[in-house]
């Protein structure tokens, strides 16, 4: 662990939106044209994966995390790395795949409570016309799934750095996940709003018939490392995030 996020569990921090968009900027133009081909790549294979039965649960977040590793060669040593690194997640496939399992169990669990309740309503209600139906989900089933929805939001803003702790902190999957979860809580209103913000900007791309998320993905991806490298540190170099733009001046 970090001396910067072991600081960070202990006395909070401050979280810098405009600072890791501008810095996530950075790193993905250090290498754009790669970052560009292996979204298109990615985009690819989450079509065909699609058709394999939880393909996307275990393959896409080895395929997703090779964004998060070119970026730390990137800013860490300041190198432009091989093309293949992006499928390096598969190096650490173990960890990966037991916190997407996890984290879709956890899903589940909250989901469970609204689907449970819908199949009871329906089935109380047998005969009834959809007027009735409606009526009787709306009045139970419904809040039920809007607190569902409410966790399920929780437990993934404070996850969301669970897979770059478990690999650059080398941490088991569940001590990843308790790690990102106690350290997003010292800052949890913030983290959701960045997120929120890498969200609009993965999303714009779909201007364009979507060729623009070729670009507007990776920035967030890039921003996303950006604010985990600040946050949490890594263990091979805890110093601070250097100045914005550094990253171009060098390469």
């Amino acid at each position: 662990m970090s001396q910067k996020l072991e600081n960070h569990l202990a006395n909070g921090y401050e979280v810098k939106i405009g600072d890791y968009i501008s810095r996530g900027f950075e790193i993905l133009k250090a290498n754009m044209g790669a970052y560009i081909g292996y979204m298109a790549v990615f985009m690819v294979i989450s079509f065909f994966i699609n058709f394999i039965p939880f393909g996307n649960l275990i393959l896409s977040p080895l395929l997703l995390f090779g964004f998060y590793l070119v970026s730390n060669q990137i800013s860490q040593n300041k190198t432009i790395p091989p093309f293949g690194t992006f499928f390096n997640g598969f190096q650490h496939a173990g960890k990966l795949i037991v916190i997407a399992l996890i984290t879709a169990v956890a899903y589940l669990v909250c989901a469970l409570p609204f689907i449970i309740s819908v199949g009871v309503s329906i089935f109380s209600l047998r005969g009834a016309d959809n007027s009735e139906i409606i009526s009787a989900i709306l009045a139970g089933p419904l809040p039920i799934l809007g607190i569902g929805l409410l966790v399920i939001i929780f437990l993934g803003v404070s996850w969301v750095f669970a897979s770059m702790i478990a690999v650059f902190h080398n941490k088991e999957a569940w001590t990843a996940m308790e790690t990102s979860r106690k350290l997003v809580a010292k800052n949890w209103l913030m983290i959701f709003l960045f997120l929120i913000v890498v969200g609009i900007i993965s999303m714009s791309g779909f201007i364009l018939l979507g060729i623009g998320m070729l670009f507007t993905v990776p920035l967030g991806i890039c921003s996303l490392y950006a604010a985990f490298e600040d946050i949490a540190g890594l263990q091979t170099d805890d110093s601070e995030i250097d100045e914005i733009g550094a990253i171009g001046a060098e390469l």
